[in-house]
Protein backbone atom coordinates (compact mmCIF):
# COMPACT_ATOMS: atom_id res chain seq x y z
CA UNK A 1 0.00 0.00 0.00
CA UNK A 2 2.81 2.40 0.91
CA UNK A 3 4.56 1.81 -2.41
CA UNK A 4 1.34 2.45 -4.35
CA UNK A 5 0.76 5.68 -2.43
CA UNK A 6 4.31 6.87 -3.02
CA UNK A 7 4.09 6.05 -6.71
CA UNK A 8 0.95 8.15 -6.99
CA UNK A 9 2.71 11.06 -5.29
CA UNK A 10 5.58 10.82 -7.74
CA UNK A 11 3.18 10.89 -10.66
CA UNK A 12 1.66 14.06 -9.26
CA UNK A 13 5.11 15.56 -8.82
CA UNK A 14 6.18 14.65 -12.32
CA UNK A 15 2.96 16.00 -13.76
CA UNK A 16 3.69 19.36 -12.15
CA UNK A 17 7.23 19.78 -13.41
CA UNK A 18 6.41 22.45 -15.99
CA UNK A 19 4.70 25.51 -14.55
CA UNK A 20 2.01 27.02 -16.77
CA UNK A 21 2.80 30.12 -18.81
CA UNK A 22 0.53 32.71 -17.27
CA UNK A 23 1.66 35.74 -19.31
CA UNK A 24 -1.48 37.20 -20.83
CA UNK A 25 -0.59 39.84 -23.41
CA UNK A 26 -4.26 40.67 -24.08
CA UNK A 27 -5.71 40.15 -20.62
CA UNK A 28 -8.63 42.57 -20.25
CA UNK A 29 -10.29 40.97 -17.23
CA UNK A 30 -11.12 43.20 -14.27
CA UNK A 31 -8.82 43.16 -11.31
CA UNK A 32 -6.10 45.24 -9.65
CA UNK A 33 -2.72 45.51 -11.34
CA UNK A 34 0.76 46.30 -10.11
CA UNK A 35 3.89 47.07 -12.08
CA UNK A 36 7.04 45.34 -10.82
CA UNK A 37 10.52 44.98 -12.27
CA UNK A 38 9.52 41.90 -14.30
CA UNK A 39 6.36 43.38 -15.78
CA UNK A 40 2.71 43.93 -14.86
CA UNK A 41 0.72 41.49 -12.72
CA UNK A 42 -3.05 41.34 -12.36
CA UNK A 43 -4.50 40.03 -9.12
CA UNK A 44 -7.96 39.74 -7.67
CA UNK A 45 -9.86 41.87 -5.18
CA UNK A 46 -12.73 41.26 -2.78
CA UNK A 47 -13.94 42.86 0.45
CA UNK A 48 -11.31 45.57 0.17
CA UNK A 49 -8.35 43.15 -0.01
CA UNK A 50 -6.16 42.64 -3.07
CA UNK A 51 -4.49 39.29 -3.67
CA UNK A 52 -1.58 38.65 -6.02
CA UNK A 53 -0.69 34.97 -6.15
CA UNK A 54 2.00 32.87 -7.79
CA UNK A 55 4.42 35.67 -8.70
CA UNK A 56 7.88 34.30 -9.60
CA UNK A 57 10.69 35.83 -7.56
CA UNK A 58 13.46 33.72 -9.15
CA UNK A 59 14.04 31.66 -12.27
CA UNK A 60 12.86 28.02 -12.27
CA UNK A 61 15.67 26.01 -10.58
CA UNK A 62 15.44 23.23 -13.15
CA UNK A 63 17.83 21.54 -15.58
CA UNK A 64 21.31 23.02 -15.21
CA UNK A 65 19.98 25.30 -12.43
CA UNK A 66 19.12 22.34 -10.21
CA UNK A 67 21.37 22.69 -7.13
CA UNK A 68 22.45 26.20 -7.94
CA UNK A 69 21.85 29.48 -6.17
CA UNK A 70 18.60 31.12 -7.34
CA UNK A 71 18.84 33.24 -10.48
CA UNK A 72 16.76 36.34 -11.32
CA UNK A 73 13.30 35.70 -12.72
CA UNK A 74 12.66 36.50 -16.35
CA UNK A 75 10.36 39.38 -17.25
CA UNK A 76 7.29 39.21 -19.47
CA UNK A 77 5.34 41.27 -21.95
CA UNK A 78 1.76 42.30 -21.32
CA UNK A 79 -0.07 41.43 -18.12
CA UNK A 80 0.65 38.29 -16.12
CA UNK A 81 -2.22 36.56 -14.36
CA UNK A 82 -1.61 36.50 -10.60
CA UNK A 83 -4.99 35.09 -9.66
CA UNK A 84 -3.95 31.62 -8.49
CA UNK A 85 -1.17 29.99 -6.52
CA UNK A 86 1.86 28.59 -8.31
CA UNK A 87 2.98 24.96 -7.89
CA UNK A 88 4.29 23.90 -4.50
CA UNK A 89 7.95 22.91 -4.36
CA UNK A 90 8.69 19.26 -5.10
CA UNK A 91 8.52 17.14 -1.96
CA UNK A 92 8.32 13.48 -1.07
CA UNK A 93 5.00 13.62 0.74
CA UNK A 94 1.58 14.70 -0.42
CA UNK A 95 0.56 18.14 0.87
CA UNK A 96 -1.86 18.06 3.79
CA UNK A 97 -4.44 19.98 1.79
CA UNK A 98 -5.58 19.90 -1.80
CA UNK A 99 -4.00 22.58 -3.93
CA UNK A 100 -1.49 23.32 -6.67
CA UNK A 101 0.58 20.59 -8.28
CA UNK A 102 4.14 19.89 -7.16
CA UNK A 103 7.01 21.07 -9.35
CA UNK A 104 10.65 22.06 -9.34
CA UNK A 105 9.44 25.29 -10.96
CA UNK A 106 8.03 26.64 -7.71
CA UNK A 107 9.90 29.77 -6.61
CA UNK A 108 6.88 32.01 -6.30
CA UNK A 109 5.35 34.24 -3.66
CA UNK A 110 1.88 35.49 -2.76
CA UNK A 111 0.77 38.93 -1.55
CA UNK A 112 -2.28 40.22 0.33
CA UNK A 113 -2.72 43.99 0.67
CA UNK A 114 -5.40 46.51 1.52
CA UNK A 115 -7.06 48.03 -1.54
CA UNK A 116 -7.53 51.40 0.15
CA UNK A 117 -3.93 51.99 1.20
CA UNK A 118 -2.74 55.60 1.21
CA UNK A 119 0.67 55.22 2.86
CA UNK A 120 3.50 52.70 2.86
CA UNK A 121 2.45 49.79 5.08
CA UNK A 122 4.48 47.35 7.20
CA UNK A 123 5.39 44.12 5.42
CA UNK A 124 5.40 40.61 6.92
CA UNK A 125 7.05 37.73 5.04
CA UNK A 126 5.95 34.26 6.15
CA UNK A 127 8.33 31.29 5.86
CA UNK A 128 6.46 28.01 6.16
CA UNK A 129 7.61 25.04 8.22
CA UNK A 130 7.67 21.34 7.43
CA UNK A 131 11.08 20.16 8.58
CA UNK A 132 12.73 21.70 5.49
CA UNK A 133 11.19 18.73 3.63
CA UNK A 134 7.51 19.60 3.13
CA UNK A 135 5.00 22.43 2.96
CA UNK A 136 4.18 25.52 0.91
CA UNK A 137 3.14 29.15 1.19
CA UNK A 138 -0.32 28.40 -0.23
CA UNK A 139 -1.78 26.45 2.68
CA UNK A 140 -5.18 27.89 3.71
CA UNK A 141 -3.88 28.41 7.25
CA UNK A 142 -1.54 31.08 5.85
CA UNK A 143 -4.22 33.18 4.15
CA UNK A 144 -3.15 36.79 4.62
CA UNK A 145 -6.57 38.43 4.61
CA UNK A 146 -6.75 39.15 8.34
CA UNK A 147 -3.28 40.68 8.41
CA UNK A 148 -4.12 42.83 5.38
CA UNK A 149 -7.23 44.04 7.22
CA UNK A 150 -4.89 45.11 10.04
CA UNK A 151 -2.86 47.26 7.67
CA UNK A 152 -0.10 44.74 6.92
CA UNK A 153 1.14 43.71 3.48
CA UNK A 154 1.43 39.95 3.93
CA UNK A 155 3.77 37.84 1.79
CA UNK A 156 4.10 34.05 1.77
CA UNK A 157 6.81 32.23 -0.16
CA UNK A 158 7.81 28.83 -1.49
CA UNK A 159 11.42 27.67 -1.25
CA UNK A 160 13.25 24.51 -2.32
CA UNK A 161 12.93 21.56 0.03
CA UNK A 162 14.67 18.32 0.94
CA UNK A 163 17.51 17.16 -1.29
CA UNK A 164 16.68 19.79 -3.90
CA UNK A 165 16.93 22.55 -1.33
CA UNK A 166 19.70 21.47 1.01
CA UNK A 167 22.06 18.91 -0.54
CA UNK A 168 25.73 19.82 -0.29
CA UNK A 169 28.25 17.98 -2.45
CA UNK A 170 31.99 18.48 -3.11
CA UNK A 171 31.42 18.89 -6.84
CA UNK A 172 28.77 21.54 -6.21
CA UNK A 173 31.15 23.34 -3.87
CA UNK A 174 33.87 23.29 -6.53
CA UNK A 175 31.63 24.73 -9.25
CA UNK A 176 30.02 27.48 -7.14
CA UNK A 177 31.71 30.89 -7.48
CA UNK A 178 31.24 31.40 -3.73
CA UNK A 179 32.97 28.12 -2.82
CA UNK A 180 30.17 26.38 -0.95
CA UNK A 181 27.05 24.28 -1.56
CA UNK A 182 23.78 23.31 0.05
CA UNK A 183 21.46 25.78 1.78
CA UNK A 184 19.73 26.51 -1.54
CA UNK A 185 16.40 26.78 0.27
CA UNK A 186 17.86 29.52 2.48
CA UNK A 187 19.30 31.27 -0.58
CA UNK A 188 15.80 31.11 -2.10
CA UNK A 189 14.43 32.89 0.98
CA UNK A 190 17.13 35.55 0.66
CA UNK A 191 16.25 35.97 -3.03
CA UNK A 192 12.59 36.41 -2.05
CA UNK A 193 13.55 39.06 0.50
CA UNK A 194 15.58 40.89 -2.15
CA UNK A 195 12.55 40.75 -4.44
CA UNK A 196 10.47 42.26 -1.65
CA UNK A 197 12.98 45.09 -1.25
CA UNK A 198 12.82 45.83 -4.98
CA UNK A 199 9.08 45.40 -5.60
CA UNK A 200 6.89 45.53 -2.51
CA UNK A 201 6.27 49.28 -2.83
CA UNK A 202 4.15 48.49 -5.89
CA UNK A 203 1.70 46.75 -3.53
CA UNK A 204 1.72 49.49 -0.89
CA UNK A 205 4.43 47.93 1.27
CA UNK A 206 7.30 49.71 2.98
CA UNK A 207 10.62 48.04 2.06
CA UNK A 208 12.13 49.78 5.08
CA UNK A 209 9.80 47.94 7.48
CA UNK A 210 9.90 44.20 6.76
CA UNK A 211 9.29 41.50 9.37
CA UNK A 212 10.21 37.88 8.68
CA UNK A 213 8.29 35.23 10.58
CA UNK A 214 7.89 31.49 10.50
CA UNK A 215 7.02 28.34 12.43
CA UNK A 216 9.01 25.14 13.05
CA UNK A 217 11.53 24.87 10.19
CA UNK A 218 10.26 28.29 9.13
CA UNK A 219 11.31 29.63 12.54
CA UNK A 220 14.64 27.85 12.14
CA UNK A 221 15.01 29.64 8.81
CA UNK A 222 14.23 32.99 10.46
CA UNK A 223 16.92 32.16 13.04
CA UNK A 224 19.38 31.39 10.22
CA UNK A 225 18.51 34.57 8.32
CA UNK A 226 19.04 36.59 11.48
CA UNK A 227 22.49 34.98 11.76
CA UNK A 228 23.46 35.19 8.08
CA UNK A 229 25.53 38.11 6.77
CA UNK A 230 23.88 37.57 3.36
CA UNK A 231 20.53 38.72 4.77
CA UNK A 232 21.81 41.94 6.31
CA UNK A 233 19.47 44.84 5.62
CA UNK A 234 16.77 42.70 4.02
CA UNK A 235 14.48 42.69 7.07
CA UNK A 236 13.99 44.76 10.18
CA UNK A 237 12.21 42.50 12.68
CA UNK A 238 12.05 38.74 13.31
CA UNK A 239 9.41 36.39 14.75
CA UNK A 240 10.06 32.70 15.43
CA UNK A 241 7.43 30.18 16.48
CA UNK A 242 8.56 26.82 17.91
CA UNK A 243 12.11 25.62 17.10
CA UNK A 244 15.30 27.30 16.05
CA UNK A 245 18.87 26.40 15.10
CA UNK A 246 20.12 27.08 18.61
CA UNK A 247 20.88 23.52 19.60
CA UNK A 248 24.50 22.62 18.84
CA UNK A 249 23.62 19.74 16.53
CA UNK A 250 22.25 22.23 14.02
CA UNK A 251 18.76 20.77 14.23
CA UNK A 252 17.60 17.19 14.46
CA UNK A 253 20.32 15.94 12.12
CA UNK A 254 23.66 17.65 12.70
CA UNK A 255 25.23 19.41 9.71
CA UNK A 256 27.80 21.44 11.56
CA UNK A 257 30.19 22.00 8.69
CA UNK A 258 30.47 21.79 4.92
CA UNK A 259 32.62 18.66 4.95
CA UNK A 260 30.12 16.54 6.89
CA UNK A 261 27.29 17.87 4.75
CA UNK A 262 29.25 17.06 1.60
CA UNK A 263 29.81 13.50 2.76
CA UNK A 264 26.08 13.17 3.27
CA UNK A 265 25.54 14.43 -0.27
CA UNK A 266 28.02 11.90 -1.65
CA UNK A 267 26.11 9.12 0.11
CA UNK A 268 22.88 10.36 -1.46
CA UNK A 269 24.50 10.36 -4.91
CA UNK A 270 25.57 6.75 -4.34
CA UNK A 271 22.00 5.92 -3.36
CA UNK A 272 20.87 7.33 -6.70
CA UNK A 273 23.61 5.49 -8.58
CA UNK A 274 24.97 8.77 -9.92
CA UNK A 275 28.69 9.37 -10.38
CA UNK A 276 28.52 13.10 -11.03
CA UNK A 277 26.37 16.17 -10.51
CA UNK A 278 25.71 16.20 -14.26
CA UNK A 279 24.14 12.75 -13.92
CA UNK A 280 22.12 13.88 -10.91
CA UNK A 281 20.83 16.92 -12.77
CA UNK A 282 19.75 14.68 -15.64
CA UNK A 283 17.71 12.39 -13.37
CA UNK A 284 13.93 12.63 -13.48
CA UNK A 285 12.40 14.41 -10.52
CA UNK A 286 10.65 11.23 -9.40
CA UNK A 287 14.03 9.51 -8.96
CA UNK A 288 15.19 12.25 -6.60
CA UNK A 289 11.98 12.10 -4.60
CA UNK A 290 11.83 8.31 -4.40
CA UNK A 291 15.31 8.19 -2.83
CA UNK A 292 14.01 10.35 0.01
CA UNK A 293 16.58 11.24 2.67
CA UNK A 294 16.33 14.02 5.23
CA UNK A 295 18.36 17.08 4.35
CA UNK A 296 18.78 20.09 6.63
CA UNK A 297 20.55 23.45 6.54
CA UNK A 298 24.33 23.37 6.93
CA UNK A 299 25.94 25.58 9.51
CA UNK A 300 29.53 26.75 9.02
CA UNK A 301 29.15 26.41 5.26
CA UNK A 302 31.37 29.44 4.78
CA UNK A 303 28.79 31.38 2.81
CA UNK A 304 25.29 31.51 4.26
CA UNK A 305 26.62 30.83 7.78
CA UNK A 306 30.23 31.47 8.79
CA UNK A 307 29.73 29.71 12.14
CA UNK A 308 27.14 27.89 14.24
CA UNK A 309 24.03 30.00 14.67
CA UNK A 310 24.40 29.83 18.45
CA UNK A 311 27.96 31.15 18.28
CA UNK A 312 26.99 33.99 15.94
CA UNK A 313 24.35 35.16 18.42
CA UNK A 314 26.55 34.58 21.46
CA UNK A 315 29.22 36.82 19.95
CA UNK A 316 26.75 39.53 18.91
CA UNK A 317 27.31 39.03 15.18
CA UNK A 318 23.63 38.51 14.30
CA UNK A 319 21.48 40.91 12.32
CA UNK A 320 20.41 42.94 15.32
CA UNK A 321 16.66 43.47 15.02
CA UNK A 322 13.71 43.36 17.43
CA UNK A 323 12.91 39.69 18.02
CA UNK A 324 9.71 37.95 19.16
CA UNK A 325 9.88 34.20 19.76
CA UNK A 326 8.23 31.45 21.75
CA UNK A 327 6.96 27.89 22.02
CA UNK A 328 3.86 25.88 22.89
CA UNK A 329 3.12 24.15 26.18
CA UNK A 330 2.98 20.63 24.72
CA UNK A 331 5.09 20.67 21.55
CA UNK A 332 6.00 17.04 22.04
CA UNK A 333 2.50 15.67 21.67
CA UNK A 334 3.01 15.82 17.89
CA UNK A 335 6.83 15.91 17.63
CA UNK A 336 7.90 13.10 19.95
CA UNK A 337 11.60 13.39 19.11
CA UNK A 338 14.66 12.66 21.19
CA UNK A 339 16.45 15.99 21.31
CA UNK A 340 18.25 15.23 24.58
CA UNK A 341 20.49 12.18 25.01
CA UNK A 342 22.06 12.40 28.46
CA UNK A 343 25.25 10.51 29.27
CA UNK A 344 25.64 8.30 32.32
CA UNK A 345 26.55 11.19 34.61
CA UNK A 346 23.52 13.19 33.51
CA UNK A 347 21.02 10.34 33.36
CA UNK A 348 19.79 10.29 36.96
CA UNK A 349 19.13 14.03 37.11
CA UNK A 350 17.47 14.00 33.69
CA UNK A 351 15.20 11.08 34.53
CA UNK A 352 14.18 12.80 37.74
CA UNK A 353 12.51 15.58 35.82
CA UNK A 354 10.12 13.12 34.19
CA UNK A 355 9.03 10.93 37.08
CA UNK A 356 5.30 10.57 36.78
CA UNK A 357 5.16 12.13 33.33
CA UNK A 358 2.43 10.61 31.18
CA UNK A 359 4.69 10.71 28.13
CA UNK A 360 8.35 11.22 29.00
CA UNK A 361 9.51 11.66 25.41
CA UNK A 362 6.78 14.18 24.59
CA UNK A 363 7.55 16.26 27.68
CA UNK A 364 11.28 16.11 26.99
CA UNK A 365 10.72 17.33 23.41
CA UNK A 366 8.56 20.17 24.73
CA UNK A 367 11.31 21.17 27.15
CA UNK A 368 13.92 21.10 24.37
CA UNK A 369 11.88 23.32 22.05
CA UNK A 370 11.29 25.72 24.93
CA UNK A 371 15.05 25.82 25.50
CA UNK A 372 15.68 26.63 21.83
CA UNK A 373 13.34 29.61 21.90
CA UNK A 374 14.40 30.84 25.33
CA UNK A 375 18.05 30.73 24.21
CA UNK A 376 17.19 32.76 21.12
CA UNK A 377 15.50 35.44 23.23
CA UNK A 378 18.24 35.38 25.85
CA UNK A 379 21.13 35.72 23.40
CA UNK A 380 19.41 38.52 21.47
CA UNK A 381 18.77 40.31 24.77
CA UNK A 382 22.35 39.89 26.01
CA UNK A 383 24.34 40.59 22.86
CA UNK A 384 22.03 42.77 20.76
CA UNK A 385 20.94 46.36 21.09
CA UNK A 386 17.35 45.53 20.12
CA UNK A 387 14.90 43.93 22.54
CA UNK A 388 13.43 40.44 22.49
CA UNK A 389 10.02 39.20 23.63
CA UNK A 390 9.30 35.60 24.66
CA UNK A 391 5.90 33.85 24.73
CA UNK A 392 4.39 30.60 25.97
CA UNK A 393 1.31 29.49 23.98
CA UNK A 394 -1.07 27.41 26.07
CA UNK A 395 -4.35 26.62 24.30
CA UNK A 396 -5.53 23.25 23.02
CA UNK A 397 -7.79 23.08 20.00
CA UNK A 398 -11.33 22.40 21.24
CA UNK A 399 -11.58 19.16 19.25
CA UNK A 400 -8.06 17.96 20.14
CA UNK A 401 -7.86 18.63 23.85
CA UNK A 402 -5.90 15.43 24.44
CA UNK A 403 -3.02 16.83 22.36
CA UNK A 404 -2.71 20.02 24.37
CA UNK A 405 -1.04 23.04 22.79
CA UNK A 406 0.74 20.96 20.17
CA UNK A 407 3.52 21.89 17.75
CA UNK A 408 2.09 24.29 15.17
CA UNK A 409 -1.22 24.68 16.97
CA UNK A 410 -0.74 28.44 17.34
CA UNK A 411 -0.63 29.24 13.60
CA UNK A 412 -4.38 29.38 12.98
CA UNK A 413 -4.62 31.82 15.89
CA UNK A 414 -1.81 34.03 14.55
CA UNK A 415 -3.33 34.20 11.04
CA UNK A 416 -6.91 34.34 12.32
CA UNK A 417 -7.73 31.40 10.06
CA UNK A 418 -9.48 29.22 12.62
CA UNK A 419 -12.12 28.28 10.07
CA UNK A 420 -9.47 26.66 7.86
CA UNK A 421 -9.59 23.76 10.33
CA UNK A 422 -12.72 21.73 11.08
CA UNK A 423 -12.96 22.39 14.81
CA UNK A 424 -15.73 23.47 17.18
CA UNK A 425 -14.16 26.88 17.71
CA UNK A 426 -15.58 29.08 20.45
CA UNK A 427 -15.60 32.79 21.20
CA UNK A 428 -12.72 32.09 23.58
CA UNK A 429 -10.63 30.86 20.64
CA UNK A 430 -11.59 33.87 18.54
CA UNK A 431 -10.66 36.32 21.29
CA UNK A 432 -7.26 34.67 21.71
CA UNK A 433 -6.74 34.71 17.95
CA UNK A 434 -7.52 38.44 17.80
CA UNK A 435 -5.10 39.09 20.66
CA UNK A 436 -2.24 37.15 19.06
CA UNK A 437 -2.76 38.62 15.59
CA UNK A 438 -2.79 42.09 17.16
CA UNK A 439 0.46 41.44 19.01
CA UNK A 440 2.11 40.17 15.81
CA UNK A 441 0.82 43.10 13.72
CA UNK A 442 1.86 45.65 16.36
CA UNK A 443 5.33 44.13 16.43
CA UNK A 444 5.60 44.34 12.65
CA UNK A 445 4.42 47.93 12.72
CA UNK A 446 6.58 49.30 15.54
CA UNK A 447 9.04 46.65 16.78
CA UNK A 448 7.05 46.18 20.01
CA UNK A 449 3.94 43.95 20.44
CA UNK A 450 2.28 46.31 22.90
CA UNK A 451 -0.40 48.94 22.42
CA UNK A 452 -3.04 50.46 24.71
CA UNK A 453 -5.86 48.05 25.55
CA UNK A 454 -3.77 44.87 25.35
CA UNK A 455 -2.20 43.03 28.29
CA UNK A 456 1.28 44.49 28.80
CA UNK A 457 4.03 42.20 27.46
CA UNK A 458 7.44 43.03 28.94
CA UNK A 459 10.63 42.74 26.91
CA UNK A 460 12.65 39.70 27.92
CA UNK A 461 15.30 40.23 30.58
CA UNK A 462 17.58 37.19 31.06
CA UNK A 463 18.41 38.33 34.60
CA UNK A 464 14.74 38.61 35.55
CA UNK A 465 13.02 36.41 32.98
CA UNK A 466 9.36 37.04 32.29
CA UNK A 467 7.33 35.88 29.32
CA UNK A 468 3.78 36.27 28.08
CA UNK A 469 1.45 33.31 28.44
CA UNK A 470 -0.81 33.40 25.38
CA UNK A 471 -3.92 31.64 26.59
CA UNK A 472 -7.59 32.43 27.28
CA UNK A 473 -6.25 34.09 30.44
CA UNK A 474 -3.20 35.93 29.04
CA UNK A 475 -0.68 36.97 31.67
CA UNK A 476 3.01 37.48 32.38
CA UNK A 477 4.62 34.37 33.88
CA UNK A 478 8.01 33.13 35.02
CA UNK A 479 9.95 30.49 33.11
CA UNK A 480 7.96 27.21 32.97
CA UNK A 481 9.90 24.22 34.32
CA UNK A 482 12.82 26.44 35.20
CA UNK A 483 14.78 23.59 36.81
CA UNK A 484 14.71 21.62 33.55
CA UNK A 485 15.74 24.71 31.59
CA UNK A 486 18.71 25.19 33.90
CA UNK A 487 19.74 21.57 33.33
CA UNK A 488 19.45 22.02 29.57
CA UNK A 489 21.66 25.11 29.73
CA UNK A 490 24.44 22.94 31.11
CA UNK A 491 23.64 19.97 28.89
CA UNK A 492 23.88 21.93 25.62
CA UNK A 493 26.86 23.99 26.80
CA UNK A 494 28.87 20.76 27.21
CA UNK A 495 28.13 19.83 23.61
CA UNK A 496 29.20 23.07 21.96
Amino acid sequence: MRSRLFASLLCCAAAGIAAPDRSLAEDTRPGPTAEIEQGIVRGTSSDGIERYLGIPYAAPPTGTLRWKAPQPADGWQGVRDAGSFGPICAQSRAPDVAGPAMSEDCLTLNIWASAGREEALPVMVWIHGGGYQFGSGSRPTFDGTAFAEKGIVLVTINYRLGALGFMAHPELTAEAPYGSSGNYGILDQIAALRWVQQNIAAFGGDPGNVTIFGESAGAGAVNILQASPLAEGLFHKAIGESTSQMDPDGGLIGRQDLNSAGEYGLAFADKLGAESIAEMRALPLEDILSAFTFFWPTERDGYVLPDLVYNIFAEGRQNDVPTLVGSNSYEGSTIRMEWVRPDEQERAEFDGFYEGAEDKLAQSATDAVQWQMRSWAELQSRTGEEDAWLYWFDKAWPGKREQGAFHGGEMVYVFQTLESEDQPWTDEDRRLSELMASYWANFARQGDPNRPGLPRWPAYDPDEPRLMELSPDPKVIETPRADVQQFLDGYFAKRR
